[in-house]
């Protein structure tokens, strides 16, 4: 079982609109989707923000009678993507978090906002930072964060 960054932000990104040019195809989905965390060096005692923004691949939007669904690449790039799909009959999203082929997180509302709630809450994966990749994490039970270990 993987461990995630524990002490997080939870984020309601803006909602694509016809004016921010992306076409009127992708109207309603995120703007971004923000994934944020506390790092505390275990040395110093020093705790860090760390954060990674998914942008949505226009070209990789599809959609059919049931549903639309587009994915978001992170920059700077790291192994991780987010497909998001939007059930027509129901109104319903979903997201789904993956690390290349292999699903490592879902989430989904009723609504917009609770979908993306539930999808940022999930917090960051040590890995998914950049700059963090050959950093050692050790979770310590009276915190709800990662510290480094150097």
């Amino acid at each position: 079982m993987s461990q995630r960054i524990k002490e997080f932000v939870a984020f309601v990104p803006n909602q694509i609109e016809l004016a921010d040019n992306y076409g009127p195809r992708l109207v309603g989905f995120p703007f971004n989707i923000l994934f944020a965390g506390i790092l505390k060096n275990k040395q110093t005692g020093q705790q860090s923000l760390v954060n990674v923004c998914y942008w949505p691949a226009p070209d990789t939007f599809c959609e059919n009678a049931q549903r639309k669904e587009m994915r978001y690449y992170a920059d700077p790039p790291n192994d991780y993507f987010i497909l998001v799909t939007f059930d027509k009959k129901s109104g319903q999203w979903r997201t789904e978090k993956f690390k290349g082929k292999n699903l490592i997180q879902t989430a989904e509302g009723s609504t917009f906002d609770g979908a993306m709630l539930h999808t940022t809450m999930g917090g960051l994966e040590p890995d998914e930072c950049p700059g963090l990749e050959n950093t050692k994490f050790e979770l310590v039970d009276d915190d709800l964060g990662w510290e480094t270990v150097e």
